[in-house]
């Protein structure tokens, strides 16, 4: 029993740090990320046109704000927030827009990716595409369509790699360490006098 509890503990202990190794070699198609440079305007209309500069700001990488902070104005708002993200391989991507009494736009690299109007209640849409490796410049359009309520405003992006990577990473660390118990009961059991 001893020789095989070993056997069978160094076998797991094997296939979990194969596992985890791969985790890390897949969780290495990374996408590096800053945080959104904002400026806020105020809105000439509820149709998108640009009025003056009110502020300007940084939002995380990935936000949600409901309500937007100058929604206290009593004319629409909008905002412009761009962002740089540098794509260590060729990956596919999943971008996540959304918002509320307004209509929001995402840009990648200078092209329209999504465009959404979400007058009222609050909407979203998630969309996927392949980057190449190297830089990018994400964009994201926001103006207020409806003035009577609270604006709001939400992204997401996510690297299905890396999901499935931390999944395998997961996975594979509680093989290794159950590799680990099983191997060492395999040490302490002592075999019995014949």
């Amino acid at each position: 029993m001893r020789k095989g509890l070993l056997a069978g503990g160094l076998v797991i202990l094997v296939l979990g740090a194969a596992l985890l190794g791969y985790g890390f070699q897949s969780a290495a198609t990374s996408v590096e990320v800053g945080q959104w440079e904002v400026t806020w305007y105020t809105m000439r209309d509820t149709y998108g046109t640009w009025g003056e500069v009110i502020e300007t700001a940084t939002f995380p990488a990935n936000f949600n704000y409901d309500p937007l902070g100058p929604a206290t104005r009593p004319e629409p708002i909008g905002f412009k927030a761009v962002m740089e993200i540098n794509v260590l391989q060729t990956t596919n991507v999943g971008f996540t827009i959304g918002g509320d009494d307004g209509s929001i736009a995402l840009l990648i690299d200078g092209a329209s990716f999504n465009d959404l109007y979400c007058p009222d209640p609050n909407t979203s849409e998630s969309s996927e595409t392949t980057l190449s490796a190297g830089r990018h410049l994400l964009e994201i359009q926001y103006y207020q369509v409806l003035v009577e309520d609270d604006p709001a405003a939400t992204f997401s992006m996510s690297v299905p790699a890396q999901e499935s990577a931390a999944e395998i990473m997961t996975g594979g660390g509680a093989l290794l360490f159950i590799g680990i118990v099983v191997t060492l009961l395999g040490f302490l059991l002592k075999t019995k006098p014949s």
